[in-house]
C-alpha cells in the first residue's frame, strides 16, 4: 500500500504496521520485501510505502511515532531525519545516514542497516576485505555505506567519480569516523591497475539504460564486481568483468538483508539464511515477469532445445518461482488427441504430427501468463517461431551434448531416436538443430547444472 501525506494523516492501522518515508516514493520493492519476511517469521504485520515531501517530514514522523512501530527512511530523508532522533547507533552516527527507525519506549532510536546488508551481500560471497585493493565507483549515500564498511574491515579503498570534489569530501568524512583509514581519490582515468575489488554504487546502468556503465573498462585484476543496481540483475558494469576471472553481484541480496535487519531491529526477530535466500529466489521471479512485461513486451516466457536439454524440469521450476501457469506442449498436444506421441508418430506420421503441433502451438500462444515449453523439434517450423515470438520470450535451453546424452539414456519415448544407432541419430539430429535454436531464440542459456541454468534464465530476461 502507497500513501500520500494527506492519506497518511488519517490513516489508522489495524495491526503492528512499519512504513518506508521517502520522496518521491515511486516504484519500491520495500512492501514486497517486507510482507514476505513478515510470512516468513509468522508476524501478522503489514508494511506500507508513503511519499513524505522533505517540509512534512517532521509531522510525518510525529504521526509514526504514535501509530507505527518502526520506519524505513529512503531519499531524501536519510540524514534529514537524524535531528528528530533521541539515539542513534554508532555506524549511522558516522554515515550521517538512518535508514532505520525503531520507537521504543517513547523514544526514537536511528540506525542504518544498509550497511549490515552489504556486508552480508559480501559474506555470502565469501569476500574478505582485509588488505584488499578496492575501487568505488561514486560518493553518495549508498557509496558512503560501502566505504565504511571498507575501511572498517582493513580494506585499501580508492574513491572515482565525475565529480573529484564530492569524492574527496567522501574521503575527508571517512577520514574523521575511521582514524587511519587507507583512502585515495583518483580521476576514473589513472585508476589504479592493482585493483583487486570493484564497487559500483551509481545509478548508472539501471532500467531503462542498461547499456550504460561509470567505466568503459575495469582494471584487469579485479576479481570481484559488486554492482548495487539490481534492476537489470545483470549490468553492464558487471559485463565489464572477464568471467574467467572474476566473480559478479548485484545489490538484491543486500536489499533484502537489508530489510531482514530492519525487522530485527523493530521485533527482535531473526532469519536463517535460507529464508532470505527463499525470499530472494522469489523476488528475482517476481522481477523477471515485471521486466517480460516493461523491457520486452512479452507476457509468456517459451523454453526450446533439444530433446533431453531440460526444459520440462527447468520450465516447471520457472514458473513455481515467477508464479506463471506451466505448460508442456507436447503434454498439451498428447491430453488433446488422446494419444502418446510415440503412438501418433507410428499411427500417422511425423507429418500429422507437426501439423497438430503447429495448431496447439498456435491456440497457446495466445494465453497470457504462461511458461511454455516447446517440443524439440516445433522451431523447425518458422510459423511457430513466429506464433511463440509473438506473445513469448523465446529463450533456448543451450544445455551441453554430454548432459543431453546421459538424460536421453533414460529415455524410451523418443520417436525419433527409435533406430538401431540412437546415439549416432542423437548426434546427427543435434548438429542439424542447433544453429536453428540460437537462430530462433530472442536468448540462449548454457549450463549443465539445473540450478545454474534457472538462474541464468530468470536474470537473462
Amino acid at each position: 500500500m502507497l500513501l500520500s501525506m494527506e492519506q497518511f494523516r488519517v490513516f489508522q492501522p489495524e495491526k503492528p504496521t512499519y512504513a518506508l518515508f521517502g520522496w518521491p516514493l515511486g516504484h519500491t520493492m520495500s512492501p514486497e520485501l517486507h510482507a514476505q519476511l513478515f510470512a516468513a517469521s509468522g508476524q501478522d504485520a503489514d508494511y506500507i510505502g508513503v511519499a513524505v515531501p522533505p517540509e512534512d517530514l517532521p509531522e510525518a514522523f510525529e504521526l509514526a511515532k504514535r501509530r507505527l512501530g518502526g520506519i524505513n527512511c529512503t531519499i531524501p530523508h536519510k540524514k534529514a531525519v537524524i535531528p528528530l532522533l533521541d539515539e542513534v547507533d554508532t555506524a549511522a552516527r558516522n554515515l550521517h545516514s538512518v535508514n532505520t527507525v525503531a520507537f521504543r519506549d517513547g523514544k526514537a532510536v536511528g540506525y542504518n542497516t544498509d550497511i549490515l546488508g552489504f556486508a552480508e551481500s559480501l559474506t555470502r560471497d565469501g569476500i574478505r576485505l582485509r588488505g584488499k585493493k578496492v575501487l568505488l565507483l561514486g560518493y553518495g549515500g549508498a557509496a558512503s555505506v560501502m566505504a565504511y564498511h571498507c575501511v572498517t574491515q582493513g580494506a585499501y579503498l580508492t574513491i572515482t567519480g565525475r565529480n573529484l570534489d564530492k569524492a574527496e569530501s567522501l574521503r575527508q568524512q571517512l577520514c574523521a569516523a575511521v582514524p587511519g583509514a587507507h583512502i585515495a581519490v583518483y580521476n576514473r582515468r589513472h585508476i589504479p591497475r592493482d585493483i583487486q575489488i570493484v564497487l559500483n554504487s551509481t545509478p548508472v546502468g539501471m532500467y531503462p539504460r542498461e547499456n550504460a556503465a561509470p567505466l568503459h573498462y575495469l582494471p584487469h585484476k579485479a576479481e570481484y564486481v559488486f554492482d548495487a543496481i539490481y534492476n537489470p540483475p545483470v549490468t553492464a558494469t558487471m559485463r565489464l568483468a572477464n568471467p574467467k576471472k572474476a566473480r559478479v553481484r548485484d545489490g538484491l541480496f543486500m536489499l533484502v538483508m537489508q530489510a531482514a535487519y530492519a525487522q530485527t531491529v523493530w521485533s527482535g526477530v531473526r532469519f536463517e539464511p535460507q529464508a532470505c535466500e527463499t525470499i530472494l529466489r522469489r523476488t528475482y521471479g517476481k522481477m523477471a515477469v515485471k521486466r517480460l512485461h516493461e523491457k520486452h513486451g512479452k507476457r509468456n516466457i517459451v523454453l526450446c532445445g533439444f530433446m533431453g536439454s531440460g526444459k520440462t524440469t527447468i520450465g516447471r521450476k520457472l514458473a513455481r518461482l515467477t508464479g506463471l501457469e506451466f505448460i508442456d506442449a507436447d503434454q498439451y498436444l498428447e491430453a488433446r488427441e488422446g494419444k502418446k506421441i510415440p503412438d501418433i508418430f507410428a499411427e500417422q506420421g511425423e507429418a500429422y504430427f507437426r501439423d497438430r503441433e503447429c495448431a496447439y502451438i498456435r491456440e497457446l500462444s495466445q494465453r497470457e501468463g504462461i511458461v511454455l515449453s516447446l517440443g524439440g523439434g516445433a522451431v523447425l517450423r518458422p510459423e511457430n517461431v513466429k506464433a511463440v515470438r509473438e506473445t513469448g520470450l523465446l529463450i533456448h535451453l543451450d544445455t551441453p551434448y554430454y548432459r543431453i546424452l546421459k538424460n536421453l539414456s533414460y529415455s524410451n519415448t523418443r520417436p525419433l531416436l527409435a533406430g538401431p544407432d540412437k546415439q549416432a541419430e542423437t548426434r546427427r539430429l543435434y548438429n542439424a538443430r542447433k544453429a536453428v535454436y540460437h537462430h530462433a531464440a530472442d536468448i540462449s542459456v548454457r549450463s549443465p547444472k539445473i540450478s545454474e541454468v534457472l538462474e541464468k534464465v530468470v536474470k537473462s530476461i
